[in-house]
């Protein structure tokens, strides 16, 4: 018995005792785990054409989807920045906020795809005066903010007026007179999608009053957007339950109005 645990305890200290064979200091090591970006396509520059006349008309010309495609042959040709300002002919700018649109001239991979986009931004009391979009109906939703909407279709319907809250949508059908109004004290952010290329967009008043460039001249003189704080300068020019909105809505946000000028659609 004494024997046996003898040999026991000689082993166990052979095994503790015997050298464990050494690790190489030059192994190699796990490859790191590869990362979500991996994956991803590059970030390269986007809708470096814009507004390229040579590449919109060969996309034009171009008899089938198959021969376009071929010709957005460049990185970036589908994809569209909003945030950039300077594409020539996409930025629309006026007293009470200003859009952005994506259309067959600034965004050339539209063409033969039957749609088109604006992003739109609207000041605290900023209003979007009435005006139409030639060739398409418009689906309008607001993604921040939000707007109260007005728009009359034809001859012999009664006006449809609304107020959309944040992630709700209205239609405009085409050529239906409508325009936007942001009631509150923050800036209003809404996206119009569009079933053409090129929607086109006429203001009313503007529009209307060109028959007599004299007349226009000495009204409007091509304001689209207003800023709700010239509200006395523009009061007759819109109707007055519109007023009486961008009034409560300059009282409730504390936004001083400025004095009436004669001279407001002249100098603007």
């Amino acid at each position: 018995m004494l024997s046996t645990i003898a040999s026991t305890l000689f082993l166990a200290a052979a095994a503790v005792a015997a050298p464990s064979t050494p690790r190489s200091e030059h192994a190699p090591a796990a490859p790191p785990a590869p990362l979500l970006d991996d994956f991803l396509p590059p970030v390269v520059p986007v809708n470096t054409r814009a507004a390229n006349q040579e590449l919109i008309s060969s996309l034009l010309l171009a008899p089938t989807q198959q021969e376009r495609v071929r010709l957005l042959n460049q990185p970036g040709d589908y994809v569209f920045d909003f945030n950039n300002r300077s594409i020539p002919g996409s930025e629309s700018d006026g007293l009470g906020g200003f859009t952005v649109a994506a259309n067959a001239r600034t965004f050339p991979a539209l063409i033969g795809n039957g749609g088109a986009m604006t992003l739109g931004f609207l000041g605290p009391c900023g209003m979007n005066t009435a005006h139409v979009h030639n060739r398409a109906t418009e689906f309008n939703i607001v993604v921040k903010g939000r707007l109260v909407t007005n728009f009359v279709i034809e001859n012999g319907l009664a006006p449809i007026a609304n107020t959309l809250s944040l992630y709700q949508m209205t239609v405009f059908p085409q050529g239906a007179i409508h325009q936007e109004f942001n009631p509150d004290c923050e800036d209003a952010v809404f996206v119009a999608g569009f079933n053409n290329v090129d929607p086109g967009v006429e203001q009313v008043a503007q529009a209307f009053l060109n028959l007599n460039p004299a007349v226009v001249g000495a009204t409007l003189g091509g304001v689209t957007t207003l800023n709700g704080k010239d509200i006395e300068s523009f009061r007759q020019h819109i109707p007055e339950n519109v007023a009486q909105g961008i009034d409560s809505c300059l009282k409730k946000c504390g936004i001083k109005r400025n004095n009436k000028r004669d001279d407001f659609f002249l100098s603007n």
